[in-house]
């Protein structure tokens, strides 16, 4: 094309047509100035398509994740709903029951109530590292990645939960365990893995230690954080399971 543009213009100077020379070279001039914007456009779009396949694989990865985080959010939300259960009946203050039976204060039950507790928090490695490569704006929807900043809040509001629980089971209830207990019967209890021979060793007498206020009191600390953390994690899961509905809503649209 442009070849001919120029065999026009060689013809038309010697007969000093110049207007006419002047027309084709303006049409000369917007033939390359269209090619250049087509050109433009088949870039920007080959990079949309380049960032739409990005952005579903981001999609695809962020909801495996979620669900995988989903599924333990409720484990150890069941684990937190059982602790809260054992508290309250050591505590003797169950709102439906008369009283805890004897046979509830032995080892295998008192002993994870000391001892144990869930500190795990559910962990989102895809988006760390999207947000960490800067990918986050290959998110198209401003909702989805605002709800995403959210997550991260509570992921780290809950983090610190975990912590204070486990600051006053390290400086509080791990000291009736140092001090009060035959701590060798724990042993053989779902708190341990180990297996030994207490033929010899005294039985803890749990009644009698939850008369004592200081104890009793540090149970019902483990309780009020416990059931902050029980809260938060619930929360929690609401929010997981709004951003997989999202997700999922989301990627129909590159179907």
């Amino acid at each position: 094309m442009l070849r001919f543009f120029r065999k026009i213009r060689q013809r038309m100077l010697p007969d000093n047509k110049f207007s006419k020379y002047l027309l084709y070279a303006i049409g000369e001039i917007l033939l390359v100035v269209i090619g250049i914007l087509i050109a433009l456009q088949i870039d920007n779009w080959n990079e949309t398509v380049k960032e739409k396949a990005q952005e579903k694989v981001i999609l695809n990865n962020l909801l495996d994740d979620l669900l995988a985080a989903r599924e333990q959010s409720s484990t150890l939300i069941l684990a937190e709903e059982q602790l809260i259960v054992d508290l309250i009946r050591a505590l003797n203050i169950h709102p439906d029951e008369n009283e805890t039976p004897s046979s509830f204060y032995d080892d295998k039950k008192i002993a994870p109530m000391l001892w144990d507790f869930e500190s795990n928090i559910p962990i989102i490695k895809s988006y760390a590292e999207i947000k960490n490569t800067g990918k986050t704006s290959l998110i198209s929807n401003g909702e989805l990645r605002e709800i995403f900043t959210n997550l991260e809040i509570s992921l780290d509001k809950l983090k610190n939960l975990v912590a204070d629980r486990l600051t006053v089971q390290q400086l509080r209830i791990d000291d009736i365990a140092e001090t009060q207990l035959n701590f060798i019967r724990i042993f053989n209890s779902s708190a341990s893995q180990l297996s030994v021979d207490l033929s010899n060793e005294p039985e803890n007498d749990y009644l009698e230690l939850l008369k004592d206020p200081r104890i009793r009191n540090l149970f019902a600390m483990k309780l009020a954080l416990t059931e902050d953390v029980l809260i938060f994690r619930r929360d929690l899961q609401n929010e997981i399971d709004l951003i997989i509905t999202m997700i999922e809503s989301e990627l129909k649209k590159f179907r």
